[in-house]
């Protein structure tokens, strides 16, 4: 429908994206490998939400368990929205609407439970992509080279001298 060069690419990553789908769906142990490994991603990223709350002192309650549950959950869909690099705010902003629309916790408070644990979460992913790096012996500036070189068909390919 359109020759734009973004839309292909846009169209490109959404095709790849529904046939890596396909093939977690129709093979039994990888679908149930990504939904352990996405059910423990979301536990922990619940845990430490909760840890957060309990070093600014909130008591921790079912309720309470409940509603971090749900503000992560929130939280991490609103990430999703293109509307802030990293999705800054946007976490914290759900975070915090979730927490003090369902329980005691006052406004300043959630907000900073909700920075410092998007913070945290933030590190961890950061550091852990280069332990990964490092273990996999992958280079960044390398893999951004290369989808430089492949995102640019009009280029002529480069050869070693």
């Amino acid at each position: 429908m359109s020759n734009d060069s973004y839309a292909d690419y846009v169209a490109g990553a959404v095709e790849q994206f529904v046939g890596d789908i396909e093939r977690v769906v129709s093979d039994r142990r990888a679908f149930a490998r990504v939904g352990l490994g996405s059910l423990l991603i979301w536990v922990v990223d619940v845990f430490t939400a909760l840890v957060v709350f309990w070093a600014f002192g909130e008591p921790m309650t079912v309720a309470l368990v409940a509603v971090a549950f749900f503000a992560v959950s929130v939280g991490n869909l609103a990430k999703v929205l293109p509307l802030s690099p990293g999705g800054i705010g946007l976490y914290e902003g759900a975070f915090t609407v979730i927490v003090v629309g369902l329980t005691t916790v006052a406004a300043p408070a959630a907000l900073a439970i909700s920075i410092v644990d998007h913070a945290v979460k933030n590190v961890v992913t950061v550091a852990g992509g280069l332990v990964s790096m490092g273990w996999l012996n992958v280079s960044l500036t390398t893999a951004v080279e290369e989808s430089r070189e492949a995102g640019d068909v009009d280029a002529e390919p480069t050869t070693p001298d």
